[in-house]
């Protein structure tokens, strides 16, 4: 299917450069390419600085955090359509650096998270797998259901007895396991 996605992406991207050298010529075409990527690359520094602002005013409480999340997420976008070749792409990559675009998406990429959310949640599905214990990642924390021994993780075999390490010496350090 990947495979499918970039034979379209090129069939359409083609397309469009064929189209448009033929309706302003060969070297308007290849000066329109180049201008749109110039323009894009002051672009993605611009509003990326911009967008790292409004993360920060969100982290400090001044500004909605969701907002500032799909704002960084929509020009993350857009800067990889940018650097992706092609005259279609960099144009959507523009388009998702103007402010208003962004502004009209917002809230279709806040529905889209909180849709996959109570997806994720109405099945059972969480992240990381088992969930956030106290200690870490997992529902007894990290690495629960596993043993360390000499520095690799290995899972238990089901031996809840508790092990006797008094006196165990790592192989691979030396130093004492107490």
């Amino acid at each position: 299917m990947p495979l499918l996605y970039f034979f379209l992406y090129l069939v359409v991207e083609i397309s469009a450069l064929v189209w448009l050298g033929s309706a302003i010529g060969i070297l308007w075409t290849v000066f329109v390419v180049i201008a749109l990527s110039a323009l894009g690359m002051v672009a993605i520094r611009s509003q990326g600085r911009r967008v790292l602002s409004e993360l920060r005013s969100a982290n400090a409480g001044r500004r909605s955090p969701g907002g500032a999340v799909a704002d960084g997420a929509l020009v993350a976008l857009g800067s990889v359509l940018l650097t992706i070749p092609g005259l279609v792409s960099s144009v959507l990559g523009l388009l998702l650096m103007i402010p208003l675009t962004r502004a009209l998406l917002r809230p279709v990429i806040a529905r889209s998270a909180a849709r996959r959310v109570e997806t994720a949640v109405a099945s059972g599905r969480t992240f990381p797998p088992g969930g956030f214990g106290p200690q870490g990642f997992g529902p007894q924390g990290f690495g629960a259901g596993h043993v360390v021994i000499d520095d690799d993780v290995m899972p238990d075999r089901g031996n809840s007895a508790p092990r006797d390490t008094r006196g165990v010496i790592d192989g691979t350090t030396g130093r004492d396991e107490r």
